[in-house]
């Protein structure tokens, strides 16, 4: 099967949930396009329809992750606008330096944010376990190392902090805002590998 008609049967999938539509922005609501479609054993038709497992994974992770850059983008500019309006000569433009990287950085966040969470829905595969992975790191490990002196640096590359730094007009710390994304975007690819891996090695 063609990856284009894999992408759009993907697409069909995720917006036929409309409580998942409507949660868009939560990304982590997201990966339940994914650790869902196992957990129910649904997945199963779409092998059938689709047999190259790595193929299919794929298309999932372009479409979460597309459709995540989406709302991030459109999330970044309406915060500069809305931001804009409200605090009138207080607030930041586009033409600000750093705004329009930030805007866009946004996006890249998100979709990057939307990849990892997918790639790690993957070895699990249930909304309960990905979960239970997902929180305690983005929720408690990255405040705790970064609050603690003996473990702030290294807690600077965690995921979501290290690509943070794109959303901060003036980035602080080891990191900058390209940089950061950079590390993040490793995460993302270790994640989906780690995914790929786990769907290729077990049964469904």
């Amino acid at each position: 099967m063609p990856f284009a008609a894999v992408l759009r049967s993907e697409w069909t999938k995720i917006r036929s949930l409309r409580s998942l539509s409507y949660s868009l922005s939560a990304i982590l609501v997201v990966t339940l396009a994914v650790a869902g479609e196992w957990s129910s054993g649904s997945v199963r038709v779409s092998l059938t329809a689709v047999t190259r497992r790595g193929l299919l994974y794929a298309g999932k992770l372009v479409t979460v992750g597309g459709l995540a850059l989406a709302v991030g983008l459109v999330a970044g500019f309406a915060s500069v606008t809305v931001g804009q309006a409200l605090l009138g000569e207080a607030g930041v433009s586009v033409g600000s330096p750093g705004v329009v990287r930030s805007a866009v950085g946004c996006g890249l966040y998100f979709g990057l944010l939307a990849v990892f969470s997918a790639g790690v829905a993957a070895l699990p595969r249930s909304p309960v376990g990905t979960l239970s992975l997902l929180v305690p790191l983005f929720l408690s490990l990255g405040p705790l190392f970064g609050s603690l002196d003996a473990t702030r640096k290294v807690g600077q590359f965690l995921p979501d902090r290290a690509g943070q730094q794109i959303l901060h007009l003036a980035p602080e710390g080891a990191l900058g805002a390209w940089s950061g994304i950079a590390v993040m975007a490793g995460w993302a690819a270790l994640a989906a590998a780690a995914g790929l891996w786990s769907l290729l090695r077990r049964d469904v």
